[in-house]
């Protein structure tokens, strides 16, 4: 990644300036200038991943509703837990340890979505794999940033978070558009419904990590 031949320079102008590009150049067969999709994911989301287990935004915060009733600590000590904070410093731990191993499934179910939505291009799925690759780097990216805007002041804080999050949610659009063709009213209800399904996706597989981790105590 730290070659100095300017290739990882030009990669990532055109990852987060020109969403669709990288992608589109895959499947033209022009690859030899840019660096791999899965380098890129496996860089930012390494960073990604590192930023959120030092910072203190990444913890799980658990409320079990009751928590502080006498019934309620029974039933966390039933579960093996002291209290409600030890509760949730087990799941965020789980979900931390987790996470990073689940996307490996994640990132090609949403490559399945990107394949139903753009099967009237033509794109088979292992292009569709390059695309999700390329947009989950991004992400991450924009999710490492968010990480960061934490230690600014709490206003300029709320709107660089409001900025990435709407960036990446247009980021994902532009990306669509350019690699799989259409009008913009397509893509956009194209991709919504892509986001729908996988954020159930991601939901899932969160609640069933934090099942595995209180049944596993």
């Amino acid at each position: 990644m730290l070659h100095v031949d300017g290739k990882i320079f030009c990669t990532l102008r055109k990852l987060f300036g020109s969403p669709g590009f990288l992608t589109r150049e895959y499947f033209d067969g022009r690859r030899a200038r840019w660096i791999s999709p899965i380098r890129l994911y496996l860089t930012f989301s390494v960073i990604y991943f590192a930023l959120t287990s030092v910072a203190s935004t990444g913890a799980v915060r658990t409320e079990v509703v009751g928590g502080a009733e006498p019934e309620g600590a029974a039933a966390i000590q039933r579960l093996g837990f002291e209290n409600e904070h030890e509760l949730g410093d087990s799941v965020g731990h789980g979900i931390l340890t987790w996470a990073p191993r689940a996307m490996f499934l994640l990132v090609p179910l949403f490559a399945c979505f990107v394949y139903l939505a753009g099967r009237r291009s033509g794109r088979n799925y292992p292009q569709s794999l390059y695309f999700a690759l390329h947009v989950h780097a991004a992400w991450f990216a924009f999710g490492a940033l968010a990480l960061l805007a934490t230690f600014l002041p709490r206003g300029i804080e709320d709107v660089v978070k409001g900025v990435l999050l709407l960036y990446g949610l247009a980021y994902a659009v532009l990306a669509f558009r350019r690699a799989y063709g259409g009008r913009v009213a397509g893509a956009v209800l194209r991709v919504g419904v892509m986001l729908v399904a996988y954020v159930t996706a991601v939901v899932a597989t969160i609640a069933a990590i934090a099942a595995v981790v209180l049944l596993g105590r």
